[in-house]
This record gives C-alpha cells, structure tokens and sequence, in this order.
C-alpha cells in the first residue's frame, strides 16, 4: 500500500511538472507572438491596402464594387468595428443600387453583427428583425441563426433593458435551427453544438465535441482562437484551471498572429495570472487588452476589459510599491553592511602593513634559498647528465665485451677445428683438400660473416641509428633494412664513423674496401644530406647519444 501510494505521488508530480512546463512554453510562445505583433499586423494591413486600390479602379461595375466593399468590410470585421460598418454601408448601397436581395440580406447580416459587437445591442436587434428568413438560403439562414446568437450572448452578458428569458428562449431555438441545417462536419455545427452542450451543462459532451473538431482547423486563424476560447470556458466550468489557463493562451496567440483586435482570451487570462500572483504578465495582458479594444473601436470590449483593468493595475501597483521597499530595506542592508566591510578592510589594511616588514626580510631570505636550489638543480641536472652518459658507456662497454668474448671463442674454435683438419689433411697427403679450405671463396665468406656480425653487434647497441641516420637526409634519399635486419655497405661505413673510426684506412682495412670505394660511399651519402655544408659526420658521430643501451 505505500508503494502504491509513492506511485501514485510519483505520477501526480510528474504530471504536474509537465504541464508547468507546457504552460511556460506557450506562455514564452505567446510572448514573442506580442514581441512580434507588428509583423503580423503590417502583413494584415498591406493585404486591406491591396482590396482598397482595386476600389479605385473607375471601370469597377457595381458588382464589382459590392464585391471588394463586402470583402473590405469582412477582413475588417476582427480588426476594426468602425471600419467594418462603414464598408458594410457601401456594400449595402451598392447591393440595394443593383438591386440584389440576396446581397443586401448579406449586408444586413454582417452589419447586424458588427453593430452587436460595437455594443449597439437595441440597433443590431433592430436589423435582425427586420430581415425576412424566407428570403434567406442556407448559408445565410446559418449566418443568421449564428449572429443572433451571438446578439443574444452579448444581450444576456449586458441585461439592463433586455428580456433574459425570452433572449434564453431565442437563443436556444436558433441553436436547435442551426443543428438541423448545419452540415456535421462544417464549424458552425462543432461550435454551435458545444455552445448548446455548454448551456445544458453537459461539460463532457462539449469539452468532446471542441477536441475532436479541433484538428480540422487551421492554427492562427481566428477559428482557431474562437474554438480554444470556447473549449478554455467548457474547462473553466469543469474546474480544470490548467486546462483553461493552457486553451486561453492558445486561443490569444492565435489571436494576435491572426491580427484579431475583437478578442477575450487575453483578458481572460490576464485574470487567471492576476489571481495567480504573475503581476507583471497579468498587467501587461490586459494593458495589451485594452489597447486591442481601443483600436478595434468597440463599446462593448472596452466596457469588458475597463471591469478588470483597475483591479489588475491596482494590484501591480501595489507589487512595485512593495518591491521598492524591499529595495529599500535592501539598500539600508547594504550600506551598514558596506560600512561594517570598510572597517574591516582598514583593520586588514593596519594589519597587512606590520606584515609588510617582516615579509619583506623573508622575501630577502627566499631569494638566497632560490638562488641555491637553482645552483643545485643545475648540478642535479648536470649529475644525472653523467651518470646517463655513464651509464650509457658501460653498457656499450659490457655488450662490446660480451660480443667480442663470444665472437673471439668462436674463432678459437674455428682456429682449432682447422689446425686438426690441416694436421689430418697433412698427414693423409691430401694437400688438395688443404688448398681448397684456404681458398679465396672461403675468405669472402668469413668476412660475411664479419659483417653480420658487425651488424648485428651495433644494432643491438643503437637500435633507432638507421631511423635517425635517415632524418640527415632527404626524405627521397633515406634508406631501409634489409629484411635479414642488416646495414648495406653504405650504413656500414657511417656505422664505423658513428663508432669514432673516421680514417679511411682504418675503414678499407675493416671492411675489405678499396679506399676509393669508401670515398666514393663518404661523399654519396654526403650529396644526399638535408644540408650538406653541415659537417655531417659530426652529425652522426653524436647520434643515437641520449639513449639508453
């Protein structure tokens, strides 16, 4: 049962993390949507401009210019009520100058709803009543029957004069109209539906029709704004405030990037914030609320949002009046604790300055004993220079004592393998036998095998010679090992340089070379040097030096 209940707080917080975090992405979408205002209003502004030019065009028909009247007053109808109304007139002129009745029951309808929102209840009632419903097709009748909707919403919220019942009545016959003639899938019948549903106090059933419409509308319309606006009160009756708060600010970006000035969610979630204790968003929404409704130029809005402005700003107020006493306890803090800091740094600064002197003997002091262990570190280095050098000859000391010791028992032994075979060769007569063991071939092959020797002995003492050997020189010149692992006669005389062994008679005499030859290996190897003016046998007399055998 307790790690039931620990689940069960597991799940709770999480989900209430995450939607403290989707509430603060939208609440930063929408503030960058406010941020960028102008950009959409400057688009919405630049397309009523393209619609007015064309008026100017004197071979407008009167068809024509009933079109882009209607059209004008249509874009208008969100953005400026007062706009909105004047092209309805023009519309209505223009319609009644033709002689249309289908274009002047439009007119009637639109201007209808434009008064309602303006707030001139009594005249848009007026209008309405006025139009005759046989006259009306379908999509006007679903016009009709929404406007007078609305006009009885707006009649309920301001009752001062106004039946509610008999505006309760007619507004639930409109509804039940609309539903039989509105196609299900079309908006009119989504929102129309969640309204009655909503009046019912279905909540549920509501809250289900709004979700499942809302994928077929399109973002940052002002459907859009109108169906979360909706969808936010359906959750406001359920006591979903997360829910609520999260619609609302949807429906208020859509608003903005739509460019609609006639609009409630920001107001409304401006009071959300506000009694949540976000002052500065809170007042910053319903300021921006009001200048919306102070340039859509409607009574109606600007009745709505001066009942919450006072509050909210009164509020605000008071926040920033108790911010800057803080500030102003903070600031006295401060300067006492700055005063107390002041005192303390004058009583260091006394103190610092009695040390001053004996640090000052000290520093005298660490000089000399720096300078010393400079001096000795110097000649640690230069100790431990040659004790590597050292160490360094006595191996190459040990390996050549070891090498020459095992290649001279070999020869002992091979001297004295050959003195019986001379001896028993000798005493048989079989002196042809003797002349073929000192032939000329076996000379050849006993300094073969010096050389292997040889170089097998000082590889084993400079391993790395060839691979430095071959960085003297340039890089198309350098050379390689054989694959037995053995010098080449020209590795093989520098081999002997690097050993001290310079004079080239000495080398010939080595080697079995004729001193031309050698000259000619010397001077080769030279030419191929990365700088031949260098003396490039002291370069590699001092190879190999700093590594250990």
């Amino acid at each position: 049962m307790k790690l039931f209940i620990l689940f069960i707080c597991f799940l709770f917080l999480t989900g209430f993390s995450y939607v403290a975090s989707s509430q603060k992405k939208l609440l930063r979408e929408l503030d960058e949507a406010i941020q960028n205002e102008d950009e959409y209003t400057a688009r919405k502004n630049i397309y009523i401009d393209e619609l007015r030019k064309q008026l100017f065009d004197h071979n407008l028909t009167k068809d024509e210019q009933y079109v882009f009247y209607l059209n004008l007053a249509k874009v208008y109808e969100t953005y400026r009520c007062d706009s909105t109304i004047a092209y309805v007139h023009k519309a209505l002129d223009a319609a009644k100058n033709v002689g249309n009745k289908k274009w002047i029951n439009d007119c009637m309808i639109q201007w209808a709803r434009s008064e309602a929102k303006a707030g001139m209840l009594s005249k848009a009632g007026t209008i309405l009543d006025e139009i005759t419903l046989e006259e009306l097709d379908k999509e006007q009748l679903i016009d009709f029957y929404m406007t007078y909707v609305q006009y009885c919403i707006f009649s309920i919220e301001y009752q001062d004069e106004y039946d509610i019942n008999d505006l309760l009545k007619k507004k639930k016959n409109f509804q039940d109209t609309l539903l039989k003639i509105a196609a299900p899938q079309s908006f009119e019948y989504a929102y129309t539906l969640a309204l009655y549903y909503t009046d019912q106090e279905q909540y549920e059933k509501a809250e289900k029709v709004l979700v499942e419409y809302l994928p077929n509308v399109r973002p940052n319309t002002k459907e859009m704004a109108k169906i979360c606006s909706l969808l936010s009160y359906v959750y406001q009756l359920l006591n979903n405030t997360d829910k609520q708060k999260e619609y609302l600010i949807i429906s208020a970006i859509a608003d903005i990037k739509a460019s609609v000035k006639e609009n409630i969610s920001l107001r409304e979630l401006a009071t959300i914030l506000y009694k949540e204790n976000d002052l500065v968003r809170a007042n910053s929404y319903i300021k921006k609320s009001m200048e919306d409704a102070n340039f859509y130029n409607a009574r109606l809005r600007n009745i709505q949002i001066s009942k919450v402005l006072p509050i909210i700003n009164e509020a605000y107020q008071l926040n920033i009046d108790n911010q800057r006493y803080k500030l102003r306890v903070l600031l006295i803090t401060v300067s006492l604790l700055s005063a107390i800091l002041l005192t303390v740094i004058i009583i260091v600064v006394l103190q610092m300055k009695k040390l001053s002197t004996a640090k000052k003997s000290i520093e005298g002091v660490n000089i000399q004993l720096s300078n010393l262990n400079q001096e000795l570190k110097a000649m640690n280095k230069k100790q431990a220079q040659t004790n590597k050098y050292l160490l360094e000859s006595n191996n190459i000391k040990e390996f050549f004592i070891s090498s020459f010791l095992e290649i001279s028992m070999e020869y002992i032994e091979k001297h004295r393998a050959f003195k019986q075979f001379v001896y028993r060769k000798i005493k048989t007569e079989q002196v042809a036998d003797v002349m073929k063991l000192v032939s000329k071939e076996d000379t050849e092959k006993e300094y073969k095998e010096l050389y292997v020797n040889f170089d097998n002995v000082f590889l084993g003492i400079y391993p790395t010679f060839v691979e430095e050997f071959n960085d003297l020189l340039r890089p198309e010149e350098r050379y390689s090992l054989t694959e037995e692992k053995l010098l080449n006669h020209e590795l093989r005389v520098f081999a002997l340089i690097k050993l001290g062994i310079k004079d080239t008679n000495r080398i010939t005499s080595f080697l079995n070379y004729a001193p031309r030859t050698v000259y000619n290996y010397r001077s080769k190897v030279k030419n191929k040097a990365l700088n031949p003016n260098e003396d490039f046998e002291e370069k590699v007399k001092n190879l190999c030096s700093d590594k250990n055998i």
